[in-house]
């Protein structure tokens, strides 16, 4: 009996450092895929690449991680003069947004997307974003404003001189 308590009290003791360990992998596993998108942000950045071409400079795994997920959330995002970058979190919520189809993306599968980013951060985003115009809320859905085309936009430019030469001086 006292060789099956000592297998019972191993068995815990190797349950419980392999639960320790793969919790201190999947956190290693998250940080290098951070890591690994700023490294590739950077390079974009620095050599003047584009992101894609970026990530293919430094390969590794074929571009995803130990996991299966993709390492690098941010695919195509272009940083402005000043912002926001393309491994921020309000950068790659951009570049998500922007890669959407018509329907856009639910809050769910945007947290889904962006597992690295807190629930409020999220939220404080997105509201943030359909203010300033960024985003568009249909519903529950979210995605990039549509852009306004060249001759769109000389069309209200035309429409706002004309009301100017046709509103009398007082």
């Amino acid at each position: 009996m006292a060789e099956d308590d000592t297998l019972t009290k191993a068995l815990v003791d190797v349950r419980a450092r392999r639960t320790a360990l793969q919790n201190d992998h999947d956190r290693i596993v998250a940080e290098l895929a951070k890591l690994r998108a700023a490294e590739a942000a950077l390079t974009s950045i620095v050599e003047d690449v584009p992101l894609d071409d970026a990530v293919a400079l430094h390969p590794y795994e074929g571009g995803r991680t130990s996991g299966g997920e993709r390492a690098s959330p941010v695919t195509g995002a272009r940083r402005g003069a000043r912002g926001p970058r393309a491994n921020s979190a309000k950068g790659r919520l951009k570049a998500l947004l922007g890669g959407t189809g018509p329907q856009g993306l639910s809050h769910a599968e945007i947290a889904e997307r962006l597992p690295d980013v807190a629930p409020n951060t999220l939220n404080t985003y997105l509201s943030m974003m359909v203010t300033g115009g960024e985003a568009v809320r249909n519903g529950d859905f979210f995605t990039a404003p549509e852009p306004v085309s060249a001759e769109a936009a000389s069309g209200a430019e035309d429409d706002a001189a004309e009301e100017a030469d046709a509103s009398p001086d007082a």
